[in-house]
């Protein structure tokens, strides 16, 4: 299967690992140099530097060949149409777009995308039903082999993670920090310098056998 990521993050890392463990083909578009070199030094020349929004970039991506579209910039009109490209101009069957904001999840299903993750509703949904927010809780879990989970759990101030950057926290193979939300309610995209407070929730995609594990590290 040939799997076409936009987007250069710890979310699109993981989609990385993922796929590449179940012997796809990956092409990064990413149109910031040092984040698409970053990738490439990871996991060799995968990433294409670019504008997803071009028809030629897309083009030159193989976009006419791929199964699967993911588009996971912190931009959601830039998701929006870098998915009308690829569905109209490139007849892409597979579409799956990472939403910042849930008021463009009616849009994107409006055009016929077929798959819309809306991450940060999924999780402030969540967080609404929980009463001991200083539990860990799972999330969702997702329907891969391995399994996975999303599971939130929030920083107490005994933590020997707090005031660790995303880079330097020891996590397990194929585990992601993919959203933080910060004590005043702001939610924060992670990237590697971003660093870790007291009282933060953090929202993390890792495999379920590794969850105890997780727990035990960032308590």
């Amino acid at each position: 299967m040939y799997v076409i990521i936009v987007g250069v993050n710890n979310l699109s890392k993981s989609l990385v690992e993922w796929y590449s463990e179940h012997d796809n083909e990956i092409t990064i578009i990413e149109k910031e140099f040092d984040k698409c070199h970053y990738f490439d030094q990871i996991f060799g020349p995968i990433c294409q530097n670019g504008d997803a929004t071009d028809i030629e970039t897309q083009a030159i991506a193989g976009m006419n060949r791929a199964d699967v579209l993911i588009t996971a910039t912190k931009s959601d009109k830039d998701n929006f149409l870098i998915s009308m490209i690829a569905k109209s101009k490139f007849k892409v069957k597979k579409i799956i777009n990472i939403v910042n904001d849930s008021n463009f999840s009616n849009a994107f299903s409006f055009f016929g995308i077929e798959s819309v993750i809306n991450l940060e509703s999924l999780v402030l949904k969540s967080i609404e039903k929980e009463t001991a927010l200083l539990a860990p809780w799972i999330i969702t879990e997702l329907n891969t082999n391995p399994k996975k989970i999303i599971f939130a759990l929030r920083i107490d101030n005994e933590s020997k993670i707090i005031g660790k950057s995303i880079q330097n926290l020891n996590l397990p193979r194929n585990t992601s920090v993919i959203l933080i939300i910060r004590s005043n309610g702001l939610t924060d995209i992670p990237s590697n310098e971003k660093t870790i407070h007291a009282n933060d929730e953090l929202i993390i995609l890792t495999e379920e056998k590794n969850a105890d594990k997780m727990l035990e590290y960032l308590s």
